[in-house]
């Protein structure tokens, strides 16, 4: 499905199975809770893009405003441009994939999602620590910079991978200010 122009709060939301091309901006939530499919937004997503998404494939050309994969599970979101604030929170499984920078609290109280950022990162979430890009991490950038339709337009090797400390799984009084 073709859409030309902007849409509004939650376009795509709860997808299956379709491939929606937006020629836009797209407002609030688009491809909220997503279960499969493919969504493409050619201009920038405000907030909330991709939340709870549990499958499929979401790719913004432009940037994504706040709460960017919030509590995904299982969805790709890759954004050529960058996010904003909170990005990633809760962030069950997925992988995130960004070309610019993240703004503050990447990947707050993230769970087991894999977080790819090529530029900078404002600040950590609670929990949120840089992790080693290994070979099989660049693969699997690869995997997915291919099915989005971006092969070859990047060097994987300049991202840095982000992911979580397991330390907050389990409630421990030591933590108590992490939380």
């Amino acid at each position: 499905m073709q859409v030309e122009g902007h849409v509004g709060y939650y376009c795509a939301g709860m997808n299956q199975q379709a491939s929606i091309i937006i020629h836009g901006n797209a407002g609030v939530g688009v491809a909220e809770n997503m279960m499969s499919g493919f969504v493409h937004v050619l201009g920038d997503a405000s907030q909330a893009a991709g939340a709870t998404a549990h499958g499929g494939m979401l790719r913004i050309d432009g940037n994504a405003s706040a709460r960017c994969g919030i509590s995904m599970k299982g969805v790709d979101i890759i954004v050529k441009g960058s996010i904003g604030h909170m990005s990633a929170f809760m962030g069950q499984s997925g992988n995130l994939i960004v070309f610019g920078d993240a703004g503050e609290a990447l990947g707050d109280s993230l769970y087991e999602a894999k977080l790819f950022v090529r530029g900078s990162v404002k600040s950590l979430g609670a929990d949120c620590i840089e992790k080693e890009l290994r070979d099989e991490h660049k693969q699997l950038l690869s995997e997915k910079l291919a099915a989005a339709g971006l092969s070859g337009t990047i060097d994987v090797s300049e991202f840095k991978r982000y992911g979580s400390a397991r330390r907050l799984y389990n409630f421990h009084i030591d933590n108590v200010d992490a939380y």
